[in-house]
């Protein structure tokens, strides 16, 4: 046996690995805060690259903080598309019946609006540059000007933040939506019956794409005023896919992926 062989062997035996980690992540491993937990990081990263325990602090303190955005903007955001008149289809089938529907279409509605977000994301940024520039510009000011109470340093780190958070999730959302389709369609064919396994964890992972995104966009909306007519109608077009997912794969909220989910924390 071959002494990378025996390291890896070693290293799948070692119980700081939670077993199937990787099988619902986002594949973010520079933000994610379990890494020190995962085999597969692990092997991908065996020469040795810093401490994963400390990255895993850091990573969940970025998550953190990005909740709290979204805490921030939820009520504004509710506000906003109320009166520009923007309203949600209500949830009126029931979830299972609608998936049994959907998944006999060969191309899944959820699937489909998940790929057109993508579409419209980069349209947007293709158009934003002069709104970036401009409050880069503003900040810039701010900072020379030392004005009292502001933290420019802080508004420009919020906002690095969630152009990388829209942008990471921007494909990857109807990535995992295809993959729960088609998952759960497997599962027909061979009868598999009070298991959603794969389609729930899959569908759960394009959720959480979802509610990173919105707090994201939201965050954007806040800093980029100018740019709110261009800004809500994608807020509307995901808060409308987060819904039709989750009527779709009702299971998938409760679906409780190994590691972020069970409670466990990073190997220390």
């Amino acid at each position: 046996m071959s002494r990378r062989r025996r390291k890896l062997r070693e290293m799948a035996a070692d119980p700081r690995f939670i077993s199937g980690i990787h099988n619902y992540c986002d594949r973010w491993c520079e933000r994610c805060p379990l890494t020190s937990r995962c085999l597969v990081f692990a092997m991908q990263q065996e020469e040795g690259a810093g401490d994963p325990a400390a990255r895993d602090i850091t990573n969940q303190a970025f998550w953190t903080r990005m909740e709290e955005i979204f805490r921030e903007t939820r009520e504004m955001l509710e506000e906003l598309m109320q009166e520009h008149g923007i309203t949600l289809d209500p949830a009126d089938l029931d979830g299972q019946a609608r998936q049994r529907e959907r998944d006999d279409e060969p191309d899944h509605p959820c699937a489909v609006a998940a790929k057109e977000y993508g579409k419209a994301v980069e349209e947007w940024f293709g158009g934003a540059r002069p709104r970036f520039q401009a409050r880069g510009e503003a900040l810039m000011r701010e900072l020379r000007m030392g004005l009292p109470g502001a933290d420019p340093e802080e508004e420009a780190k919020r906002l690095e933040d969630a152009v990388e958070v829209i942008r990471w999730y921007q494909y990857q959302i109807a990535v995992k939506v295809m993959r729960a389709v088609g998952s759960a369609r497997r599962e027909d064919e061979i009868d598999v019956l009070c298991d959603q396994g794969d389609a729930d964890g899959s569908a759960k992972v394009a959720l959480i794409g979802i509610d990173r995104s919105l707090a994201a966009w939201s965050e954007l909306l806040r800093q980029l005023p100018d740019e709110e007519d261009r800004i809500l109608p994608l807020l509307a077009a995901l808060s409308r896919l987060r819904r039709e997912v989750e009527g779709a794969f009702p299971g998938a909220r409760a679906f409780l992926r190994p590691g972020f989910d069970t409670g466990e924390t990073a190997a220390t």
